[in-house]
């Protein structure tokens, strides 16, 4: 779909941004504690809105760049926090997503932790969520970062590795069945789900059915179901329309009891 109708998105150049006004968390103020203004991610996901992953996340690969400081993190957000109380600007969360996998940050949790901080100083009670791709759960650091945080939203497209493989594509040694095996770690968290037609498509019957089954497995405490809406990496995949969407999400939650909200 390329008539115009997606939204731009431009990589982080920095530790915050907006605050954007997200469909599905409100008035949000974004942190990335990724290198700037590059993508640094475990998947290249056709409809990214960050563009294509460019590089493995090995070691070799991440030791390239430079992942801001915890106290960095910390600091920054506190400034943009007091500038934005000053001016009476009010938040419903702070989120941490920016220009890939936050997690594969190599001090996560010490970062989570200085995020935590600074919102306690400046904002008490805005909620701090992530956008994560659940991919790097087998690291304790990660899950006990994740699980100081006031909402997981985790991402979950297929019910099957084909699907997995082709709405994801992991560019590390990841399977949809270790996504599914380590999800439980999580304190409650809300899967988000993204459905595309074209060239990527995980509408058709069976991989809606696998996606169900699956989705059950991991038993979140909601799902919010949505399409793309910002230029996708791959220019081939269209937006599946709202009608669809509802289907799918009256179908989850009639078959398993979760909750589903769509966002079109």
């Amino acid at each position: 779909m390329s008539d115009g109708s997606f939204k731009e998105y431009h990589l982080s150049d920095g530790v915050t941004y907006g605050p954007v006004k997200s469909r599905r968390l409100g008035s949000s103020l974004g942190v990335n504690i990724l290198p700037f203004g590059v993508k640094v991610c475990s998947f290249n996901c056709n409809y990214c809105q960050c563009g294509w992953t460019t590089d493995t996340v090995d070691p070799a690969a991440l030791a390239k760049y430079r992942f801001p400081g915890a106290r960095e993190v910390g600091d920054a957000l506190r400034k943009t926090l007091q500038e934005l109380r000053a001016k009476g600007e009010s938040l419903d969360c702070i989120t941490l997503a920016g220009n890939g996998e936050p997690t594969l940050h190599p001090e996560f949790l010490d970062v989570v932790k200085e995020i935590l901080s600074a919102r306690d100083e400046v904002l008490p009670g805005v909620r701090v969520d992530i956008l994560s791709n659940a991919a790097h759960l087998d690291r304790p650091a990660v899950v006990e970062g994740l699980n100081l945080l006031d909402a997981r939203y985790m991402k979950l497209d297929a019910g099957s590795e084909e699907q997995f493989l082709n709405m994801n594509s992991p560019v590390t040694d990841v399977g949809i069945w270790d996504v599914v095996k380590q999800l439980p770690k999580l304190k409650d968290f809300t899967v988000q789900a993204m459905f595309t037609h074209g060239r990527r498509d995980n509408t058709d019957s069976k991989s809606v059915i696998d996606w169900i089954h699956t989705v059950k497995r991991v038993k979140p405490k909601a799902v919010q179901i949505y399409s793309v809406d910002r230029f996708p990496a791959d220019q081939k995949i269209t937006q599946v329309d709202r009608g669809l969407l509802d289907e799918i999400a009256q179908a989850l939650t009639e078959q398993t009891g979760i909750p589903a909200e769509v966002f079109g």
